[in-house]
């Protein structure tokens, strides 16, 4: 066999070799990005196997999409607590992991609605997993203003 011949099936060999073991590197270090993103930095194991991995990854997209869905749930309510008022406007606003919640109402026509408004909103935020962590009003110029931060619980 002639020696051109050879030399180019172990150059392309080679080639392949070297194909392969970058997608080898390539693959641990997506490997080692997804461990650093889901599991904590003080966890006891270190070096987690891939089938271990992927399945703590995948239960936790599935929890995070689950607490995505109840937090879209809880804005839904929220948001139908103010329907047929045109007193009233509620803003929700997702925050990361917490959701903030503020009510702008005409103080002029309050007659109780105002608060009884707030509690509603505390009690539908507390009925679908969240923590209140705080709740403010103000009034300024007769419109009160209620903010309500929540922390959602896992």
């Amino acid at each position: 066999m002639p020696r051109g011949g050879s030399s180019s099936v172990s150059v392309a060999g080679r080639e392949r070799k070297d194909v392969e073991k970058n997608r080898r590197i390539r693959m641990k270090n997506l490997f080692l990005h997804l461990e650093s993103l889901i599991i904590p930095p003080n966890h006891s194991k270190k070096g987690v196997s891939i089938n271990d991995l992927v399945d703590h990854a995948t239960s936790y997209i599935k929890q995070k999409q689950e607490k995505v869905e109840g937090m879209k749930k809880m804005k839904e309510k929220l948001q139908l607590c103010n329907e047929g008022s045109h007193k009233n406007i509620i803003e929700v606003r997702d925050v990361g992991s917490a959701l903030e919640v503020v009510s702008i109402t005409n103080s002029l026509s309050l007659n109780g609605s105002s608060l009884q408004l707030l509690g509603s909103i505390i009690n539908i935020m507390k009925e679908e997993g969240a923590e209140v962590v705080s709740a403010s009003f103000h009034n300024v110029g007769g419109v009160t203003h209620h903010t309500v931060h929540s922390q959602v619980r896992n």
